[in-house]
């Protein structure tokens, strides 16, 4: 088997925030024995777009200087003050239904923050989140590897 590779999607919208979720994203990644390439967008906003172009290129057949990746990480903070809740369930649902629909494994932590005015408590509240949610792309990678090889897999 290859050594796994992520993509980690993120939305740099609160990049102090944000750089400090990468890292904890990195740590349990590396941990894993997982290698990791990281593409961000200015604002949650992109980041369905975004998905959608980089499932778009990842075809081995189409484009040969793309790894397709083994799952996607996406990362996201929204703030109250900042955008609409309702927008931030429309970019939940547009990521997730692009996620469902490739059949990838994909993982996020995609957060509406609606406490105060001081989001600096926003960076190490969700570490716990990032880090289940790194495993559950881990589990979900090892499924697709074991559906796609024998003895699920069909032969040949």
């Amino acid at each position: 088997m290859h050594q796994p590779h992520v993509v980690i999607l993120e939305s740099r919208r609160f990049p102090d925030i944000t750089e400090q979720w990468y890292n904890v994203a990195v740590g349990a990644l590396t941990q894993q024995g997982i290698t990791f390439s990281r593409v961000t967008v200015p604002h949650s906003a992109d980041l369905p777009i975004a998905l959608r172009m980089l499932l778009d290129t990842a075809h081995p057949s189409e484009n040969t200087n793309i790894r397709v990746p083994d799952g996607y990480l996406v990362l996201g903070l929204n703030y109250k003050g900042d955008v609409a809740e309702e927008n931030h369930h429309c970019v939940w649902d547009a990521v997730l239904k692009l996620a469902t629909d490739a059949g990838l494994p994909f993982s996020s932590v995609l957060v509406f923050e609606k406490e105060g005015n001081d989001l600096s408590h926003a960076a190490t509240r969700y570490v716990s989140k990032i880090q289940l949610a790194v495993q559950s792309l881990v589990n979900l990678m090892m499924l697709r590897h074991q559906l796609l090889n024998p003895p699920f897999a069909a032969a040949a």
